[in-house]
């Protein structure tokens, strides 16, 4: 990225709620915001190889060269509108952290906002998970870590619940994936022209979010577990800690 792009440093960054607002709070120039929501559009639509840098000026009413007059190359375009993305995401799981409160009320709070913050820009959300891949190496690296730090909130979360007594689940890694793959799973099937807002979306998904970690349904479990003949148990002892994703969000 060559110029006119800044990364704002209040509040009002980890708030916002539509794709828009989030560009305007973080660049300067009006052009770049252009080709950004531009390039949205034509990564979401055609994906990030069948779309050209014309078709992405040509969106943004902009002369054929403009991104490569504000961009190196079109990889930067997407690692930019990416990062927004997930540095959004995890602006605003730091903020709700950072309130305190039990741990049931943080994991309300935390799975509300995985999930309604990308579906409300959940076409930029779906090109930063689709598209992953096409960034270069070092740019991926600087959305893992982001990733990274969006699972360890979650995780510490949980395990502050764990050890209060407060939830109740038999492995920390497992439920943390289990988790946040929930709440990523909306961008799979979420349409604005379906019967839930984002926000609603978001209510539902606490709920489940909820009923993974409360005490009764572990125990519940247990018991279960406990009645399968011996020679069946060695099968979950032998399970793998889950696969990393490849996922932006």
């Amino acid at each position: 990225m060559r110029a006119g792009v800044r990364v704002a440093q209040n509040p009002v960054m980890a708030m916002s709620v539509t794709l828009a607002a989030l560009f305007q709070s973080r660049v300067d120039s009006p052009s770049i915001r252009r080709l950004l929501l531009a390039g949205v559009e034509c990564f979401w639509r055609d994906g990030f190889h069948g779309s050209s840098t014309r078709d992405i000026s040509r969106r943004a009413k902009l002369s054929p060269a403009a991104v490569y007059v504000h961009f190196a190359a079109k990889e930067d375009l997407l690692f930019a509108i990416i990062i927004a993305v997930a540095e959004n995401l995890r602006d605003r799981l730091r903020t709700l952290a950072a309130q305190g409160g039990s741990p049931t009320a943080l994991l309300s709070r935390l799975a509300h906002a995985y999930v309604a913050l990308p579906a409300r820009m959940y076409k930029a959300a779906l090109v930063a998970n689709r598209e992953f891949d096409a960034l270069t190496a070092a740019q991926q690296r600087e959305i893992v870590k982001i990733r990274d730090e969006l699972e360890q909130i979650v995780g510490n979360c949980l395990a502050e619940g764990k050890a209060s007594g407060e939830f109740d689940f038999e492995d920390l890694s497992i439920t943390r994936m289990a988790l946040v793959s929930l709440c990523r799973s909306t961008l799979l099937w979420y349409s604005p022209r379906g019967r839930y807002t984002p926000e609603e979306i978001g209510d539902r998904y606490v709920e489940l979010a909820l009923g993974m970690v409360r005490a009764s349904a572990p125990r519940r479990r247990r018991a279960t577990v406990a009645a399968v003949p011996k020679k069946v148990l060695p099968i979950a002892a032998k399970q793998e800690p889950p696969v990393p994703s490849r996922k932006a969000l």
